[in-house]
């Protein structure tokens, strides 16, 4: 098992070295290697979504996936609608290197966030989603997605 301390400190150099690379461009690259991950997961059967999947459905299966990968330790999806959705999420293991990054004026890697976008471009569907709190020390961030 590896640790997220160990992660976050890889995460942290990777994104950091895209940034010095890419600059402008950091944010569309990591939204890239979304549609990889989830091109990835698929293929090894990690992970299944359907054509006529409703867009919620997929995102709460994302993120179920990733809390069983450590990526997180708990994910919580409140539905408020057919089309909206709180995630909660705590224990997020990029948690250190996505502040520093995003206090550096810089682009972190988001793959929960561009994970789901990139199942939702494959729906056909595009969604809006703004952070509605977060707090570095416990891990914790929380964010409302509407399905557009």
């Amino acid at each position: 098992m590896i640790k997220p301390e160990f992660f976050d400190t890889i995460n942290y150099s990777i994104c950091q070295a895209v940034n010095e690379y890419l600059g402008v461009q950091s944010k569309a690259f990591f939204m890239k290697v979304g549609e990889y991950h989830l091109d990835e997961a698929l293929q090894r059967g990690m992970l299944t979504i359907e054509a006529d999947e409703e867009p919620l459905e997929v995102l709460i299966k994302i993120a179920k996936y990733l809390e069983s990968t450590g990526y997180m330790k708990t994910i919580s999806i409140t539905k408020l609608s057919e089309k909206e959705a709180i995630v909660e999420m705590r224990g997020v293991s990029v948690t250190e290197s996505s502040a520093k990054l995003l206090g550096e004026g810089k682009h972190p890697s988001h793959f929960m966030t561009n994970m789901m976008f990139a199942a939702l471009k494959r729906l056909g569907v595009q969604a809006d989603l703004r952070d509605m709190e977060y707090d570095v020390k416990e891990a914790r961030f929380k964010e409302y997605w509407k399905i557009l």
